[in-house]
């Protein structure tokens, strides 16, 4: 059911997992980049103390958020910026791969 409810915010076809940060990645990412707020908010080329840094900041954390499973959220919900829990997730699941490919590489 909740596969459902975050499908259908139109962000990704299903919450992330440790299986699909990839695609998940991207398509959080192409929204961001769609609605505007990838350059400004998780790059971090904006001021972080105006008022529509502010109202950025929440739209794109929102979406990360929403795109995320209960699981995953419970990791990120005291993040403050779209940057710091892009990074947590980045930072988090990219070892995920980086340990399952030296895995595959040694065989």
């Amino acid at each position: 059911m909740a596969g459902a409810n975050i499908a259908s915010t139109g962000i990704v076809l299903e919450a992330l997992t440790r299986d699909n940060y990839l695609d998940w990645s991207v398509l959080v990412k192409n929204y961001l980049i769609g609605k505007n707020l990838w350059d400004n908010i998780v790059v971090g080329n904006l001021d972080s103390k105006g008022v529509e840094w502010k109202s950025r900041n929440g739209q794109a954390l929102h979406a990360i958020q929403l795109s995320c499973g209960h699981y995953t959220l419970r990791q990120i919900r005291n993040f403050e910026t779209a940057q710091d829990a892009w990074n947590h997730l980045k930072a988090d699941f990219s070892e995920d791969l980086k340990a399952e490919h030296h895995d595959i590489e040694r065989g």
